[in-house]
């Protein structure tokens, strides 16, 4: 089983869908998919140094109540899945493209979830700018990479053309949801669903392909 997962490192729904997908997989410990984290910028045009959030927030969401509550609710669902939001300690909005050249780079040395997991853990739960360099190696070691080559992979941009190329295929995809789940190439979900759906797709996916095999 193949699974592609389009997600951007600061989309709060992002981080409570591979939370949910982890815990829909340990319930399904018989499969053992091949998963690939796929790279969506869900704002590119902000500054490389990044933006005020307080100020990003009143200019996108207007309405401070309204913020409030979106928070709060997340607060609700990640503590059932094991997260602590912590939107209080977010200053920054960064550009998220270095994020994913980190993540990218960790691909290449069989690094990426565990690259993925820190690093959205330290934007959600630790209110780190995941937008600067200094920052993403930091992470890129705690999670297991070389700190030589990753600081090299974000100043040189390397596996930019990748980056890239992922985003526009999102793009030829239709994709405007994050996150979206795309199983074997075939079957695609999105959203954060609920662990048991996730689990039940597995089980769909699954048979399929059994079903492809002996027919």
């Amino acid at each position: 089983m193949r699974i592609d997962i389009y997600s951007d490192t600061v989309c709060p729904w992002c981080y409570l869908g591979k939370r949910r997908f982890e815990l829909a997989m340990a319930a399904r410990p018989q499969y053992e998919p091949r998963v690939t984290w796929r790279p969506f910028e869900l704002n590119p045009d902000i500054p490389n140094e990044g933006l005020d959030r307080a100020a990003y927030l009143a200019a996108r969401a207007g309405d401070p109540k309204r913020v409030a509550e979106a928070h709060a609710d997340l607060k609700r669902q990640g503590e059932a899945s094991g997260i602590v939001f912590r939107f209080d300690l977010i200053e920054r909005m960064p550009n998220t493209r270095r994020s994913h050249l980190l993540i990218a780079h960790a691909a290449r040395c069989g690094r990426q979830t565990a690259v993925k997991e820190r690093v959205m853990r330290a934007y959600f739960e630790e209110g780190c700018d995941i937008g600067d360099i200094e920052v993403l190696v930091r992470l890129g070691v705690e999670a297991g990479l070389a700190e030589h080559e990753s600081r090299s992979a974000l100043i040189l941009r390397a596996g930019q053309d990748g980056v890239i190329a992922a985003e526009r295929h999102a793009q030829v995809l239709g994709i405007t949801d994050l996150p979206t789940f795309i199983f074997d190439g075939k079957y695609t979900i999105s959203g954060a669903q609920e662990v048991g759906i996730l689990a039940r797709v597995l089980d769909q996916v699954a048979d399929f392909a059994a079903a492809r095999v002996v027919s």
